[in-house]
């Protein structure tokens, strides 16, 4: 694996249009989630082939095979006729209930609430008549948020609208027992009073305080106010973050932020590496076993369970004289986990292998797989069919095509057998269908279509982690959990890293479009994902110079300059000292490769492989042009890679029929790998 680190980019934010909102039915289903911390009444709830998987998804650099067509509606219609409650399914401006209109296909199964009727103090509510004027004016703030993002100008989602809603909630609790009756009578100290009251008020169930990141988000409510200030009937008469923004407002800087983590690689290849075996193993074995199950739980009515104790007998008779090694599924518990476990490792090897987000898995159909015939590709290029949903105006999102690889397909393949009950039933197509109570095995054998939905990404991610422990994934001797947005940020990463080149391929497969797009007009840009491959590479430059600098000996041509102009590091920051030191190497633009065999520390005028300004040249860089490079450092981390270099060699050499010329060059191979042995090896007695 070779990675450069990458020149720094400025991102320029797009602009956006408001979308239109779908007609709906008023017999809809309406059961919904409520919004944060609602009182609301709920329903209860119970490698190797890894490596050439992932490889597949490099050949999404063929701009043949996106066809992308662009949903852009127009203003709401509702909006324009001057109808304020266009937004509003089932419910009315005047309602103390507002059910939100789902924005997307995402959320049509599952309307946000929002309750204007919570409570104030001494028993008092915010439907009162006395909070009459404080009410239309919040109920205007919600509609205009919902109406247009101040990042993008589309359409803000219902559920984002419910987090502002609920800033709100508790800005309007604050001012009631503080005494304002109206926004305009808020001022600056009242501000900072009413942040440093986020900052103390408890989070429902943590006794610790709102982190900066959390009270930023409650803080950029105020922008709104400051923004729609001319549209209000009661607003601030001030700006609220006048030379700053709401980030500096609430404490957060840059060094707080703690990303999502990605998968370490050692956890990732054991779990992609068991989630195909499942597939390909498992998968038949248990979905032979359904009819046999259903035929018994069919075959007569009986008190209690008694239709589980027939299915349980009839597993055991058709797994009769089947030997244990084949795993055959001998009682309906047994069914009951190893279809759990494969609907888990389903997801593991889309999401790993492919990269969508989880709502775009959650929300494939049957015959998503298809064909497409790319220009100057020999055969036809497998693709699975979805939409993106994120930051898109249109209801059902902008049509994508992701590549995928043989195990992905089969995933999809099995997603299709153990639907195909359920969408024949419900008559729908998505292949995620599930009971949304309960798990057990009467899911496929008295099956109700109204009871049937895409599970929720915290279903999910509790299926994932039940897969992590029955794998038993642990890293640093910690049992690592697994959750839904691990997959598509790993695969990012090792594809990124693994070749810079593939980068554009890799913005194609996720869905990602180019800034010349941008400028003219499309969106769905991310440049969070090339923020986050950038700061990857940056941190594996700051942790390689920091092993130079620290390791005792060094091989390699530029290993011997290093060692002899470094600076010596001692005392107790040590470690301190040894990372800002890195930090200003890689901050001064130094350009470093790091690869299996070694590291290069690259300057143009020595390079052996015949770089420019830009970095090395991919195309003759290779183990034996670097080791006679005088930009080549070799450490005692790289002994194992030239150890089996010289094996290899070795074993090249026991050959009878090699050509001299063959012979010649493993020669010549065998003597570089020795000699940088020997090197690494002398370094080692030396530190000991």
């Amino acid at each position: 694996m070779t990675t450069f680190a990458p020149r720094r980019r400025r991102c320029i934010p797009r602009a956006g249009r408001p979308s239109t909102r779908p007609s709906y039915a008023s017999s809809r289903r309406t059961s919904c989630r409520a919004s944060p911390n609602e009182n609301l009444r709920r329903p209860s709830r119970c490698c190797r082939n890894f490596r050439r998987c992932w490889t597949c998804a490099e050949a999404a650099a063929m701009p043949a095979l996106q066809h992308i067509v662009t949903d852009r509606p127009a203003v709401p219609a509702g909006e324009r006729a001057g109808d304020r409650g266009w937004f509003l399914l089932d419910s009315r401006w005047e309602d103390d209930v507002w059910i939100l209109a789902p924005g997307n296909a995402l959320e049509e199964r599952q309307p946000v609430r929002l309750r204007w009727d919570f409570d104030l103090r001494d028993g008092r509510r915010f439907t009162d008549e006395r909070y009459a004027t404080l009410r239309e004016t919040s109920r205007q703030l919600v509609a205009l948020i919902r109406s247009r993002s101040l990042s993008t100008g589309l359409p803000l989602r219902p559920s984002t609208v419910a987090q502002y809603f609920h800033t709100l909630r508790c800005l309007l609790q604050w001012m009631d027992g503080e005494g304002f009756g109206r926004f305009g009578a808020l001022d600056p100290p009242a501000l900072l009073e009413f942040q440093q009251w986020l900052r103390t008020r408890p989070l429902t169930g943590h006794l610790s305080q709102r982190a900066p990141g959390t009270v930023q988000r409650h803080l950029y409510l105020f922008a709104y106010f400051h923004r729609f200030r001319g549209k209000l009937d009661d607003s601030l008469c001030f700006d609220p973050f006048a030379g700053h923004d709401q980030r500096q407002a609430a404490g957060y800087h840059e060094g707080l932020r703690r990303p999502w983590p990605y998968t370490p690689d050692t956890v990732a290849v054991a779990l992609v590496q068991a989630a195909i075996d499942i597939l390909t193993r498992d998968a038949p074995i248990v979905l032979r076993a359904w009819p046999t199950y259903r035929q018994a739980a069919t075959g007569g009515r009986g008190a209690g369970h008694a239709h589980t104790g027939r299915a349980t007998r009839a597993l055991r008779s058709a797994s009769a004289g089947i030997p244990d090694g084949d795993s055959p599924v001998r009682s309906v518990r047994e069914l009951v986990l190893r279809t759990d476990l494969l609907y888990a490792a389903c997801f593991v090897v889309i999401s790993y292998l492919v990269g969508p987000r989880v709502s775009e898995i959650l929300h494939l159909k049957a015959g998503c797989v298809q064909h497409r015939c790319a220009d100057g590709a020999s055969e036809p290029v497998t693709v699975i069919v979805g939409a993106i949903f994120k930051r898109q105006s249109g209801y059902h999102g902008r049509p994508h095509e992701w590549v995928a690889p043989p195990a992905a397909v089969q995933a999809v393949a099995v997603l299709e057998a153990l639907s195909a009950g359920h969408r024949a039933v419900s008559g729908r197509d998505e292949l995620w269908l599930r009971r949304w109570h309960g798990n057990g095995a009467t899911e496929w054998h008295e099956v109700l279509p109204e009871l049937l939905e895409i599970p929720s990404i915290a279903r999910i991610n509790i299926q994932l982690q039940r897969f992590g422990a029955w794998l038993g994934l642990t890293h640093q001797d910690r049992p690592w959990r697994l959750s839904t947005h691990q997959g598509r940020k790993t695969f990012a990463r090792f594809a990124a890293l693994r070749d810079r080149t593939c980068l554009f391929a890799l913005a194609q497969q996720l869905g990602h479009r180019e800034r010349a797009e941008t400028d003219h007009g499309y969106a769905g840009s991310d440049y969070r994902l090339a923020q986050e491959i950038d700061a990857e590479i940056l941190q594996q430059s700051v942790n390689a110079w920091e092993h130079m600098l620290a390791t005792p000996g060094l091989g390699g041509r530029a290993g011997e300059e290093i060692v002899a102009n470094r600076p010596r590091f001692r005392g107790k920051r040590m470690k301190e000292d040894l990372a800002s030191y890195a930090r200003l190497l890689v901050d001064a633009g130094l350009v470093l490769g790091i690869c299996d065999w070694g590291f290069c520390v690259y300057r143009e005028e020595h390079s052996a492989c015949l770089g420019n300004v830009a970095g090395p040249n991919p195309a003759r860089r290779e183990p034996s042009t670097c080791a006679r490079c005088k930009n080549f450092v070799v450490s005692q981390r790289h002994r194992p890679y030239w150890v089996e270099q010289v094996h290899r060699c070795e074993r090249l050499l026991d050959e009878p029929a090699l050509p001299r010329q063959t012979l010649r060059i493993v020669r010549a191979r065998l003597d570089e790998a020795r000699s940088l042995v020997r090197t690494i090896d002398s370094d080692g007695k030396q530190r000991s």
